[in-house]
């Protein structure tokens, strides 16, 4: 009865995302009879029937998980030697968030599905909010190939690039796409990987990002790790999306001009003077084949050529992982990343605060607002240094918590304004 009452539960979840796609027509065009009689009642159907077969008949196993967070932020943000943060502006100095993750998982013999829903508000009787919701991951997948030392795996749906790609200052977008990993285990040799991807960024002008890795884990046995990524966010002659005036759209092409090569290198240990914990070293450099040196010439706005901005790097330790109560763990890295290394929507570095969400290009960091008229007024993501330290401890076997802290500096005080960015941050987090 409960493995049954348990894919009913995840049946239903399941069920009241896709309600959006059943009310409506195939052509997206609504009709003149209610839209939802017809579909509802297939649901219901299909609902009735799903109920007459069992988790064990099906087979596979399904789990359900969740956490509850609550986080506490201190930012302090300067411009020029002001202070931007806070005084009713657009970013709080001191911001509350409570946020609840739902996660299913089905796993059968050779396929899989994974979905996860997250609902992250703001806290506050004037400043909060409760509707919140996101499907940050929903997909699907399949092993082609199973073999003793060869597989073939093929995914398709939602998550961040993160979940899939390593990195520490890009990937920090949503990778809406299909998947093909491949892998090999040579025991004398190491394991090696290699994926490929490609990504919806806008179908409606037929806009599409593609990503490769290669490679080579526990080489040699030794905990030696090397990976090779490369990204491609331009679009071949450029995209023109209706309605944009032509420096709109020379405007999108410049914000997607990022053709972003990472190598990574990393080595993992069990040493004795750390009780047998993880240790990592690891490292990474990266750079945009496709920054131009004055990149607003190619609109006519100025002449202050950037040069090429395009490189970026970071280093780092850490110690430790968390499994159970009473474990710990501790990251510390250091980052440089120039203005035109990666494009500002993938950052997940520590970036510069930003708390006026002005863009490299753009008078905002979505790619609105009209042009940058002069270098000295260009923010972005990127231009940066600073180092970010980072811990994780269980209380319990459920509860733990996780400080941050993180801070940069302008990297080059000829691009912007002279921005400083700390911020402070406090998380507990309940996993069940």
């Amino acid at each position: 009865m409960i493995p049954l009452m348990i894919r009913f539960c995840f049946i239903f979840c399941l069920s009241v995302l896709a309600l959006p796609i059943f009310a409506q027509s195939p052509d997206g065009i609504s009709r003149r009879r209610d839209p939802d009689a017809k579909d509802m009642d297939a649901l219901r159907r299909w609902l009735q029937d799903k109920r007459l077969v069992t988790m064990r008949e099906i087979g596979g196993d399904l789990s359900l998980s969740g956490e509850v967070r609550t986080e506490f932020q201190a930012t302090s943000e300067q411009r020029n030697g002001d202070q931007v943060r806070g005084g009713g502006g657009p970013r709080p100095m001191f911001a509350w968030d409570v946020e609840f993750n739902l996660m299913f998982d089905y796993r059968a013999d050779r396929t899989w599905a994974t979905v996860k829903i997250e609902y992250d508000n703001d806290m506050g009787i004037r400043s909060g909010t409760f509707n919140k919701i996101r499907l940050e991951k929903a997909y699907i997948g399949a092993r082609l190939i199973s073999g003793d030392t060869f597989n073939m795996d093929a995914e398709i749906g939602r998550r961040y690039l993160s979940n899939v790609f390593e990195s520490k200052i890009e990937f920090g977008s949503v990778f809406d796409g299909a998947l093909l990993r491949l892998s090999r285990v040579s025991p004398s040799v190491g394991d090696f990987i290699t994926q490929f991807g490609a990504f919806v960024i806008n179908d409606r002008t037929n806009h599409y990002g593609f990503i490769a890795e290669i490679g080579a884990l526990r080489i040699a046995n030794v905990g030696l790790n090397l990976k090779y990524t490369i990204i491609d966010w331009d679009r071949p002659g450029g995209e023109t999306e209706k309605g944009n005036t032509a420096i709109e759209t020379q405007l999108t092409n410049l914000r997607f001009r990022f053709l972003v090569s990472q190598f990574l290198a990393s080595y993992q240990f069990f040493p004795y003077w750390t009780g047998k914990k993880l240790v990592k070293f690891y490292g990474a450099v990266l750079t945009n084949h496709l920054a131009l040196s004055n990149p607003l010439a190619t609109v006519n706005v100025y002449n202050q050529p950037f040069g090429k901005q395009n490189w970026g790097w970071y280093v780092g330790v850490s110690i430790g992982t968390v499994k159970k109560k009473f474990d710990w763990a501790f990251d510390a890295n250091f980052q440089w990343v120039q203005a035109q290394a990666i494009p500002g929507f993938d950052s997940c570095g520590i970036g510069r605060g930003n708390a006026e969400g002005v863009g490299l290009y753009t008078r905002r960091n979505d790619g609105s607002g009209g042009p940058i008229t002069s270098r000295r007024d260009a923010v972005g993501n990127g231009n940066f240094y600073g180092f970010s330290l980072d811990g994780l401890y269980a209380f319990t076997d459920n509860m733990t918590i996780n400080p941050d802290f993180q801070c940069s500096w302008t990297l080059d005080h000829d691009i912007g304004p002279n921005l400083i960015y700390k911020q402070v941050e406090l998380e507990f987090i309940y996993a069940f």
